[in-house]
């Protein structure tokens, strides 16, 4: 049997986004018999110390990473795989700080080839670049970012991430990664962009994207989860 591994997942540290404690999230991957859980909080490592103490208390191989934002606004998921990695990423972090603003931090990805020794590259959601180009139908464009973070990272540090949320598109964007990966011989990883530890929770999700927005339930629409 393959064991799953969550390798995309966002806990309250994720503020005005996240629905779910680390503590709910490690005690629901109990209940599923995960034997690692990842923690990929937006543009901060603000829980990774407090995650790492209680998944090894559960007995459960913390995995330190982030999601990062590029400038321009696309999502790319950093994942720690040694101690450098998360030198580094934590590196990266600060950087999108400084460049950007504080409630808006932004990565300059050509930062990415000087710290990427130590860490795993996933291509993020659908607001990841790689996605978003392939949704598109700009596989050129992706092939060419694809062959930079191969440079950087090196072909077995970077996975082409696929997500499957029951999303108009997710099954159309699922089989072009998945044929551009092979043309590459880039390998694909299955991740679900957790939210929350438990369906229900999905209400307190919404209420914490209109306040993020600053507007109503009905006003966000677009800017909410479009199922639970």
């Amino acid at each position: 049997m393959i064991e799953y591994v969550e390798l995309h997942c966002h806990s309250n540290y994720s503020f005005q986004d996240g629905a779910s404690s680390i503590e709910e999230l490690l005690i629901r991957a109990t209940e599923f018999g995960y034997p690692a859980l990842a923690l990929t909080d937006h543009n901060n490592l603000c829980g990774a110390m407090g995650f790492a103490g209680a998944a090894q208390s559960l007995g459960i191989q913390p995995i330190i990473g982030c999601e990062v934002t590029l400038q321009g606004g696309s999502h790319l998921t950093l994942l720690a795989a040694t101690r450098g990695g998360y030198a580094n990423l934590c590196r990266l972090v600060t950087a999108a700080y400084v460049f950007g603003e504080r409630k808006d931090p932004q990565l300059d990805p050509t930062l990415l080839a000087d710290h990427a020794k130590g860490l795993v590259l996933l291509t993020g959601c659908a607001e990841g670049e790689i996605p978003s180009l392939v949704g598109q139908g700009r596989f050129d464009e992706a092939r060419r970012r694809l062959e930079e973070y191969r440079e950087w990272f090196g072909t077995e540090n970077v996975y082409l991430e696929l997500q499957q949320n029951l999303v108009y598109g997710d099954s159309d964007r699922i089989r072009a990664l998945t044929a551009l990966g092979r043309d590459m011989r880039l390998r694909t990883v299955a991740t679900n962009n957790v939210h929350y530890h438990i369906r229900e929770r999905h209400r307190l999700q919404d209420c914490l994207v209109a306040i993020k927005h600053n507007k109503s339930l009905e006003e966000t629409h677009r800017e909410r989860r479009p199922n639970s």
